[in-house]
């Protein structure tokens, strides 16, 4: 059966007992999850009936309502959802990945929910198992209290819209360095993994920049590029950077897919592009106005958040060896290609 008995019973099953030892530790600890004000209403015998199922939580039920009735469901669903990812900081209270599994398969053989709810729930662990683990078991908590009580009790889809505040992931030290970045960046930083996070830092040191005029914001703006790998296959190979791996950024939302990007060279005129410490140039002596193509992958803005947070800084030897390829290339066409070093202000 789907309820808070079977539930609770469940994370004390995957807990860390040198923390959650024992069923009232888990009752108080969940308790305060539903409600941040439970202690004062429950009594200290009530965290084991909770556990047995003997009194079925409704003094509870009651004041979770109660929160729900002046704050809507949805803010109170995501502040449920925050504490119960930091009461579970780092996993030290119970194995997250394992309780996500057991909760979802009690959903799946339950016989005591209304159908809304259980398609509700369903999709809920389709959509947050990986993203917002913590929204989909704090769902289930509520839920399985909620139809104990309320018969009438009806799925309710978050409304993200009044979500406050950011819930930590696995990775809280990442985001906690992200502040002055949008809400929608530092979301997007929870979502990854720390394997993820580490193939992005690998291959965030080949990237470059480029400063262009944008004629509809009427400013120059500063983009970051990835060079093709297709392209510069050889080059790539040399620096153990496999084709899956720029296939795995795509999937991540870290760079977009990619395409020709144009470059203009006149006569006293630089054109070109530049890393950290160097910079590429493009010139001629040609009274012709000489333009050929590359293909680059955009970075997001996300990743431009990741540099800048990890402090990444880019390979010279790289961009050196890009140079020469770029020189090889070009060489039937009046354009003379140089690399040298430039002074940041």
């Amino acid at each position: 059966m789907f309820d808070i008995p079977n539930l609770f019973s469940i994370i004390l099953k995957h807990a860390n007992k040198t923390t959650w030892s024992d069923r009232k530790k888990v009752s108080v600890g969940l308790s305060l999850v539903l409600h941040v004000y439970s202690l004062a209403y429950l009594s200290d015998t009530t965290f084991n009936k909770l556990f047995t199922g003997q009194n079925k939580g409704r003094t509870l039920y009651g004041i979770v309502q109660d929160e729900i009735d002046e704050t809507e469901f949805s803010a109170y669903i995501f502040k449920t959802e925050k504490r119960l990812s930091d009461t579970n900081y780092k996993e030290n209270k119970f194995l997250l990945a394992d309780t996500l599994e057991d909760f979802f398969e009690l959903i799946e053989e339950s016989q005591n929910l209304p159908k809304s709810i259980l398609l509700g729930l369903k999709q809920s662990y389709k959509l947050n198992h990986q993203d917002r683990p913590y929204l989909f078991l704090a769902e289930c908590l509520f839920y399985a209290l909620a139809c104990q009580h309320n018969k009438q009790q009806q799925y309710i889809e978050p409304d993200f819209s009044q979500e406050t505040e950011v819930v930590s992931r696995p990775l809280e030290e990442l985001v906690s360095r992200a502040n002055g970045y949008s809400k929608r960046i530092t979301q997007d930083l929870n979502r990854f993994s720390e394997e993820e996070l580490q193939l992005f830092r690998k291959i965030a040191q080949f990237t470059f920049y480029d400063e262009s005029y944008d004629e509809l914001s009427d400013d120059y703006i500063l983009d970051y590029y990835l060079i093709s790998h297709a392209d510069f296959l050889d080059l790539f190979t040399k620096y153990g950077i496999k084709g899956n791996d720029i296939s795995r950024l795509k999937e991540y939302g870290l760079i977009s897919g990619g395409g020709r990007h144009e470059i203009i060279v006149e006569k006293g005129e630089l054109s070109g592009f530049q890393n950290d410490n160097l910079v590429l140039t493009f010139t001629t002596e040609s009274d012709e106005r000489i333009t050929f193509e590359y293909s680059a992958f955009h970075l997001t803005d996300t990743a431009k958040a990741l540099i800048e947070i990890f402090e990444i800084e880019t390979n010279d030897e790289f961009f050196r060896e890009l140079g020469k390829i770029f020189e090889i290339n070009l060489k039937i066409l009046p354009i003379v290609v140089s690399i040298s070093g430039w002074i940041k202000e």
